[in-house]
């Protein structure tokens, strides 16, 4: 086996390779936080909660799943054709208890989708039932399509 020197590796110690890529690591972190919301909070916005977004008529549905979440540590915004979902799910108060595994997050979670439509909100509808919210967003006015009048003589 031959073993090959590189006088002019950038790297030539191990130690200041190592620093290098933890130094890169670092800064993706900070670019994706940045782009995701997802600062120190455990809970990651990209992930959680997961979404399903639907039309049927002249309405957008979302139903996001939010087990263990309680209704009221949520906060649900619209502006404009943007749909804003806030929480925070809360760890569970159990003492004197050994974990040995514990795999469900908590924390603060934002999550900011765009939706298809303007819609009007005004009249947003929201029920939470077994652990999934359901928000109904009816379309604003100006964006459902419109029946003209053909006039002939």
């Amino acid at each position: 086996m031959a073993i090959i020197r590189y006088p002019n590796w950038p790297w030539s110690d191990v130690s200041t390779a190592l620093e290098d890529f933890e130094r890169a690591r670092r800064q993706m972190d900070r670019l994706v936080s940045a782009f995701t919301g997802q600062g120190s909070a455990p809970v990651v916005s990209g992930v959680f909660p997961a979404l399903v977004v639907k039309e049927n008529g002249d309405k957008i549905i979302v139903e996001a799943e939010l087990p263990g979440i309680n209704p009221q540590d949520l906060d649900i915004n619209v502006h404009g054709n943007t749909l804003i979902l806030s929480g925070e799910r809360k760890p569970d108060k159990v003492e004197d208890a050994s974990y040995h595994r514990r795999e469900r997050k908590w924390g603060s979670f934002r999550k900011a989708i765009t939706l298809p439509d303007e819609v009007s909100p005004d009249a947003v509808q929201a029920e939470c039932k077994n652990g999934v919210l359901t928000i109904v967003l009816p379309k604003a006015e100006q964006v459902k399509p419109k029946k003209i009048a053909i006039k002939s003589e």
